[in-house]
């Protein structure tokens, strides 16, 4: 072909869009729509109140964070899938804690917040009469399980019905060093007109020591000089208890 011919232009590959008459040819950006925001569950509380919460959403905000690569929303609905919210109630500390994500420390928090509620929903019912040793240990059944020994007092009116539990001591428990001032000043303080012993044995013996049997003769001298009546002493263990007053033991 001669050098002085007239050359076809190339055809491009792909036609491309003419810019508009007037304005240079320039990059398109592609616009990208913002990501929809997504309220956490403690968020969506602070905003709307806890009525719009789920139960997993409920438990999530309680838990308040999660695990490294597990989000507290994610334990949360496992949970709730697992259990349920009314199997929820029913975990004891070591349940809740063995949970994966949870801990000794959200599982005191997750116990508390149940027993708050169950606590606050829970009808007022008259307080109960306490008439035998059966009726005191169905008060005091929870002493079972526990690990260190206990020593509780059941105060009484002149109607036998309970006014208040106290707890007068916990750990390695010698009741002969316990003062009969620590039982009786609850006693006064809520006008009682008598009172309970309890405390439990984590060994499982229902068998009352010497030292029980003097200090409940100890303390029903002192509860009888301050007109307060010491009405029994009652050992628990796992295998059930034992009533000193019907052993006849006080």
């Amino acid at each position: 072909m001669p050098d002085d011919a007239i050359r076809p232009a190339p055809i491009a590959p792909y036609p491309a869009e003419a810019p508009p008459a007037g304005e240079p040819a320039r990059r398109q950006k592609k616009v990208r729509e913002p990501p929809a925001t997504v309220l956490l569950p403690r968020d969506k509380l602070l905003r709307f109140g806890a009525a719009v919460l789920g139960q997993a959403e409920l438990v999530a905000v309680l838990l308040g964070t999660g695990t490294k690569g597990r989000s507290v929303n994610l334990i949360a609905e496992d949970l709730v899938a697992q259990h349920g919210g009314q199997g929820l109630l029913g975990l004891s500390l070591d349940e809740w804690a063995q949970k994966k994500g949870v801990g000794r420390v959200k599982a005191a928090r997750m116990l508390a917040a149940f027993e708050l509620g169950r606590r606050l929903l829970a009808p007022q019912a008259e307080e109960p009469r306490i008439s035998s040793p059966a009726e005191a240990y169905a008060l005091v059944r929870d002493l079972k399980r526990a690990r260190k020994e206990h020593l509780i007092s059941l105060y009484l009116d002149a109607q036998n019905r309970l006014i208040c539990r106290e707890t007068v001591s916990i750990g390695s428990l010698n009741t002969t060093r316990t003062h009969p001032r620590e039982v009786l000043q609850p006693a006064i303080v809520n006008s009682a007109l008598a009172f309970i012993l309890v405390h439990n044995h984590p060994s499982g013996s229902l068998d009352p020591s010497r030292d029980d049997v003097e200090f409940t003769r100890t303390m029903a001298r002192a509860g009888e000089l301050m007109g307060i009546s010491l009405y029994d002493h009652i050992i628990v263990s796992r295998r059930g208890f034992v009533s000193l007053k019907e052993r006849g033991l006080l």
